[in-house]
């Protein structure tokens, strides 16, 4: 878990978020106890880590809904969600602070607008359709193919040189072999002929041997 990137961001944004508001709560409660101010910290805090919360769920969770594999409508469920956790927030603050003025529903409108022209280019657009099994068997063929042509020339490389130096090491120790069984009288320098009884007297040594 800690070695994903974006699950160690999230994990310190969590941290900030507890960190700071406990600051916020205890300078509130410190300075001022009867003028508490530090829930709107937590409350408006809090609705940036549950979006960003949600998003983290949306791209860790492995299913095949299109909201979870595809970027654009994934965007548009976390534009949606946080559209609501901020609406709901400011109906809160509008409940609480000036109850007689109604003002929430202005960013509900403004913003939902946006929301509501994001999810009709998401929701209405044409998706592309999948390659049929037989594009896909081809394309991996090749795929497979050209990963192991390089394995294959380096094998194959590989093997001929093995190949050359057995078979000068096998020259070598035959070589060698051949000079110290054969007696002196019987040697000779090499590319100079050999007589017909020298030849016939090598063979019977080396058939002897």
């Amino acid at each position: 878990m800690f070695k994903d990137l974006s699950m160690r961001i999230f994990l310190g944004h969590l941290v900030a978020y507890v960190v700071v508001t406990a600051l916020c709560a205890a300078v509130n409660l410190w300075l001022s106890p009867g003028t508490l101010w530090f829930p709107w910290v937590l409350i408006g805090w809090g609705v940036a880590v549950a979006v960003h919360a949600f998003a983290l769920l949306l791209r860790k969770t492995r299913r095949r809904e299109r909201i979870f594999i595809d970027r654009k409508a994934r965007a548009f469920a976390v534009h949606l969600f946080a559209y609501v956790a901020v609406v709901l927030m400011l109906l809160f603050v509008n409940l609480t602070v000036t109850p007689k003025v109604w003002w929430f529903y202005w960013v509900a409108l403004g913003w939902g607008a946006g929301v509501l022209a994001q999810g009709a280019c998401v929701l209405l657009r044409k998706r592309k359709a999948p390659a049929s099994a037989a594009r896909q068997a081809e394309v991996k063929q090749v795929e497979s193919k050209s990963e192991a042509a390089p394995q294959a020339r380096a094998a194959e490389a590989k093997a001929e040189s093995l190949m050359r130096v057995s078979a000068s090491r096998s020259a070598y120790w035959r070589e060698g072999r051949d000079r110290a069984g054969v007696p002196p009288a019987l040697r000779r320098r090499p590319g100079a002929p050999l007589c017909r009884s020298a030849r016939a007297e090598r063979a019977g040594f080396a058939w002897s041997q």
